[in-house]
Order: structure tokens, then C-alpha cells, then sequence
């Protein structure tokens, strides 16, 4: 469907596939594109968050497009399905986006090796799913991680996204497999991350151990811990988060020089 010259929306999956695969309660996941009128061939692939549960669309999706947009970077935020007692129902969608964003990446005037991932607290988990699962043409090239959900252990996790995500009793085969602190290796793309000390929803610690591992594994790894800010301030204009503008800065210098 086209919206506007910049503006496309795309069904991830064809009509009879999508039958397939989907449960009775989906709707049909999709990808949302912003492209722009200054192209720098730059791109981030957007994953908001909503603790598994549900999708802060507007402010961690569409009003993040719309900032990278205005500065010359092509955005496409991804509508996800929820795992609904699937565990790898959210990764698929994703990475579906990703194929769809790698076959149009000509014709859409990206360089294919200039494609991010951005996500937001349950958004971060499945960003950060994908930046170490990924392999091939859609691994991505860069990771923004901002407060996500990285562990799905007991004393780290967010304990809402972790039970929408494996449940109330998953084995410990699955705790591990799902916490993305220990799937970190040497080819996981450079990543920062971004929190706050008195986050009362997600811990400060997620960020925290993915960095560790990141720099364990010798990766590219920036992280900024703000003093206050708490959770889910995303791209709301006039959100209690004193440190928005400084955090938007360093969003573009940290694209710019992986794009270098």
C-alpha cells in the first residue's frame, strides 16, 4: 500500500503463506518504510518494544523513522507478532523484514552493508536476537540497543517479557538459548547501548552483561548509562529524560562511524 512518496507498508508474509503459519489470534506483521529525499544509503531497521506483550508502535517505532528520516538515514520499523507461547514467532518476523529490506536495498537506493538494527526494551531483545543469530547477507552491519531486555535470567530479566516470551517454568536449556548475553561471538556486529541507572522496569545489568561479552569477544561495543531517566522515554517529545538531545547526538555519530 502506498501511503505517500516516502512512506510504504508491507505485508511480511503472502497472503496463503501467512495462513500456514499464523494462529487464529494474528494479525498479518509488518514492515513499515521510511525512506527520504536525502539519501546517504544509510538504513536502521527499528524494533520497538512492548515487553512481548504488545508494541509501543508511535513513540519507539514510527516517531524514530521520522528523526532518522529528517537526518538523511532510511528507516523501516518492524510490526511484529507477539510470541503467544511461540518462542521464535518474533525472530522469524524479523527476520522476514530483513530479507524483504536486503532484496529492495537497490531499488531503494541502500548500500547493503550499511543496514542497522535499533530496538527498545523487548524491541532490544529481539534486536539483539538477531544481531547474534543472523548470518549471511542479513546479518546487520550495527546494533543501537536502547534499555532493552537482554537476559532471560531469573536475577537480571524483566521478569513481564521474559514469561510472554518462554513462559513461567521454561527449562534452563531455554533461559540460556534466549539470553543473548551468552550467544555473543567474535563475528556479532559492533553495538551500543543505551540506559539508565534508575530504570525500575529493566535493569541496568542487561546492557551491562551484553557489553562485557561484547568486549569479551573482542566486538566494537560503546554503552552509556545515564544517572536518570528510568524506562520507555523512546522518542516522546518532552519525555522526563534529561538527557534526550545528548542521546540523539550520539545515535548519528555512532551511524556515522560505523558507516565509515
Amino acid at each position: 500500500m502506498l501511503v505517500n512518496a516516502q512512506n510504504l507498508v508491507l505485508p511480511l508474509y503472502g497472503k496463503a503463506e501467512f495462513e500456514t503459519i499464523a494462529s487464529l489470534d494474528d494479525e498479518m506483521p509488518e514492515l513499515h518504510v521510511y525512506l527520504t529525499d536525502r539519501p546517504s544509503r544509510q538504513a536502521v531497521v527499528v524494533c520497538p518494544g512492548g515487553g512481548y506483550k504488545g508494541l509501543s508502535f508511535g513513540s519507539e517505532g514510527v516517531a524514530v523513522a521520522k528523526w532518522l528520516n529528517k537526518n538523511g538515514i532510511a528507516a523501516f520499523v518492524v510490526k511484529y507478532r507477539m510470541p503467544a507461547g511461540r518462542q521464535e514467532v518474533p525472530v522469524k518476523d524479523l527476520t522476514r523484514a530483513f530479507e524483504i529490506v536486503m532484496a529492495n536495498a537497490g531499488k531503494w537506493n541502500l548500500d547493503s552493508c550499511k543496514i542497522g538494527l535499533m530496538g527498545f526494551s523487548a524491541g532490544g531483545h529481539l534486536a539483539a536476537t538477531a544481531l547474534v543469530t543472523l548470518r549471511g547477507e542479513l546479518k546487520p552491519d550495527f546494533g543501537i540497543l536502547v534499555y532493552p531486555v537482554i537476559s532471560m535470567k531469573k536475577d537480571i530479566t524483566h521478569q513481564f517479557s521474559r514469561f510472554n516470551l518462554i513462559g513461567k517454568k521454561p527449562s534452563e536449556d531455554t533461559v540460556i538459548k534466549f539470553s543473548t548475553e551468552e550467544q555473543v561471538a567474535e563475528d556479532t556486529p559492533a553495538t551500543i547501548l543505551f540506559h539508565c541507572s534508575d530504570d525500575p522496569a529493566v535493569k541496568p545489568e542487561n546492557s551491562i552483561v551484553f557489553y562485557q561479552a561484547l568486549l569479551k569477544n573482542a566486538v566494537p561495543a560503546e554503552m552509556h548509562i545515564y544517572p536518570k531517566g528510568r524506562h520507555g522515554w523512546g522518542f516522546i517529545e518532552g519525555a522526563p529524560f534529561p538527557y534526550f538531545n545528548e542521546f540523539k547526538t550520539t545515535v548519528l555519530r555512532w551511524i556515522a562511524e560505523q558507516n565509515n
